[in-house]
């Protein structure tokens, strides 16, 4: 605990140090604090919330606590176990079902019958293909006012991830592009930076631009703040 005295804690901070739990749960300690910054609007709200990579089943532990049972947690593992985790915790409104981040298929066939997602946690297998594939899967299935938040993005940099610095098949440059992206207002105003979009990407830019609100780096983690139909920005003189 020497860590954390003489600061303020939140409420993912205090359940990791102080509060008795039935699973363990393994996260690097700045992550708690991004948790509470993106997540804490949702409190009282009733959140759908999705985690990729169950693992022991510590974390989704740890949401419903946070939301005071107050949720709806869906997991994805590739690990039968998994499935024994709401009977331990006793949890009804925990559901996990068993699939492959990496596989296309099996993102369209969950799909089909799950609400949008208030908050997606991407804390799966971590190689770049899982990210990316997940990311473009799962994006368009979230509600307007959503978070999407993918996680140990320092595999970017680790070579038995498929990751290194300035690949760029990595998430990380592809999460790059996100920047021009959110700036798709500006950039179609410019006709040489247009002209180096085909019109597929022009379709891409725009659509993240009218959902996306911002775009979050931290140390090993992105976010990715919704809003529905963000207008095009005004500029005044007074």
């Amino acid at each position: 605990m020497d860590h954390i005295q003489n600061k303020e804690t939140n409420k993912f901070e205090e359940y990791f140090w102080n509060k008795k739990k039935t699973l363990k749960i393994h996260k690097w300690h700045h992550y708690f604090r991004i948790y509470d910054i993106h997540f804490n609007r949702f409190i009282n709200k009733n959140p759908v919330i999705l985690e990729i990579g169950v693992q022991n089943g510590g974390s989704l532990e740890m949401w419903n606590s946070y939301f005071d049972n107050k949720c709806i947690i869906y997991g994805i593992d590739i690990d039968e176990k998994c499935l024994d985790i709401p009977k331990k915790l006793k949890a009804n409104n925990i559901k996990i079902d068993i699939g492959n981040q990496e596989k296309r298929d099996f993102w369209k066939k969950y799909l089909k019958d799950k609400p949008k997602f208030d908050i997606v946690i991407d804390d799966g297998g971590h190689t770049m293909s899982q990210q990316i594939i997940t990311y473009e899967e799962l994006i368009n299935h979230m509600t307007d006012n959503g978070v999407y938040l993918c996680e140990d993005l320092h595999t970017s940099y680790w070579r038995n991830w498929g990751g290194q610095l300035r690949n760029p098949k990595t998430f990380i440059e592809y999460s790059k592009k996100f920047i021009d992206m959110l700036n798709w207002y500006h950039l179609r105003k410019d006709k040489y930076s247009s002209k180096k979009l085909t019109d597929d990407e022009k379709r891409i830019y725009k659509r993240f631009r009218k959902m996306v609100h911002s775009v979050h780096y931290y140390d090993s983690i992105i976010v990715l703040e919704l809003c529905k139909d963000i207008e095009e920005p005004l500029t005044s003189f007074r």
